[in-house]
């Protein structure tokens, strides 16, 4: 299982990708702590896109984006971006997940000075794989843990059948 991931850029304010990946406003967009993105903030971004002249969209979709709610494809999106965006002090980003095909995804849109922006083919692999173990991955080792713990409980529940069926032996002798 893997994570899909698309991106490209333009040399061009972001006023359309955020009417886009808001759905002109009927999907929820969020900023880079998850809070919700306000009308006013939504201009301010593309001001600021329009300052740069530079914009980059981004879709993160994880093979395993049914089994995740939209809480947690954003909780990891925004993780993945924190790492891509460490050491890129203009970037800004919003983002929204869509529900509309057969993978869940996760749409970016960032701005910022193009150097900032700024991806090649190593860039591209080490976001897709931060993004695979944070949503993919983490998921798999989520449902090994919870196997293990329900065979912890059968073992234990037998392992008391086993003890009280010895007590009855011992009781009818």
């Amino acid at each position: 299982m893997t994570t899909f991931l698309q991106t490209e850029y333009r040399d061009s304010g972001a006023g359309k990708l955020m009417a886009y990946i808001g759905r002109e406003g009927d999907t929820p967009v969020h900023d880079r702590a998850g809070r919700l993105i306000s009308n006013k903030q939504k201009e301010r971004f593309v001001e600021k896109s329009e300052r740069h002249q530079f914009e980059r969209h981004m879709i993160i979709s994880p093979e395993n984006g049914n089994d995740l709610s939209n809480d947690e494809i954003g909780k990891e999106t925004r993780r993945t971006m924190e790492q891509f965006t460490k050491n890129r002090p203009t970037v800004t980003y919003a983002y929204s997940v869509h529900r509309d095909t057969e993978h869940p995804h996760a749409h970016v849109a960032m701005t910022g000075e193009k150097t900032d922006l700024y991806m090649d083919r190593g860039d591209v692999e080490n976001v897709r794989e931060t993004a695979n173990e944070r949503m993919v991955e983490r998921e798999r080792d989520k449902h090994r843990r919870q196997e293990k713990e329900r065979a912890n409980e059968r073992d234990s529940r037998e392992r008391e059948q086993e003890l009280e069926d010895e007590l009855e032996i011992e009781r009818g002798r």
